[in-house]
């Protein structure tokens, strides 16, 4: 059937808009199917609405996820902070306790006796310099009576002095004088702590 035979067959239907359709070759045989374009269009209009809906979904939970991970990445370096700082915190409190125990431990040992002066009051006229020179030892009058039988060298004189703790070492040169404080070197130990955990 020639392209003119086949258009002059189709019968003309009256509507209101034409529906134009492209096809890549003639058709063998065409049937004119009431409410066919009104469908076809109610179809495409329902599956463009579709589309519509499911870009429209798709883009709002993106932006959920978008909003719900920034959330989730703050609360988390905010926690990593907290840590760290709670780390720092836990660390010097652990290092304060430490002294304050080693401070108790002392004092307890100190007023026991168990603590070796002899070898505290030479290592101090060690560090004071003073070599074979004239220097005083001030230690606390119980100090004085347990080195009462030591002999130290030539020019060292021992010296009860009640101002000076138990344990405690002071020693008076021609240079100065030297202390050697239990409590003090507790603070020595702490501030070093601290620069180490700074």
């Amino acid at each position: 059937m020639s392209s003119e035979r086949l258009h002059d067959s189709i019968p003309s239907i009256a509507t209101s808009s034409y529906l134009k359709v492209a096809l890549p070759m003639l058709p063998l045989a065409v049937r004119a199917v009431e409410d066919a374009a009104e469908s076809l269009a109610t179809g495409l209009a329902r599956e463009a609405e579709d589309k519509a809906f499911a870009r429209g979904l798709a883009e709002g939970e993106r932006r959920a996820l978008a909003t719900a991970c920034g959330a989730l990445t703050r609360a988390a370096e905010r926690l990593e902070a907290a840590a760290s700082a709670a780390c720092d915190e836990v660390a010097s409190d652990a290092a304060q306790l430490g002294i304050e125990i080693a401070r108790s431990l002392l004092r307890s040992e100190i007023r026991a006796g168990r603590y070796d002066l002899e070898r505290i009051v030479r290592e101090t006229l060690h560090a004071s310099g003073a070599g074979r020179g004239a220097c005083v030892v001030h230690l606390h009058p119980t100090d004085v009576a347990r080195l009462s039988n030591t002999a130290f060298r030539s020019g060292t004189t021992i010296e009860a002095d009640p101002e000076v703790r138990p344990g405690d070492v002071h020693v008076t040169t021609q240079r100065g004088v030297l202390v050697r404080d239990v409590d003090q070197a507790l603070v020595s130990i702490a501030e070093k702590i601290a620069s180490d955990l700074a």
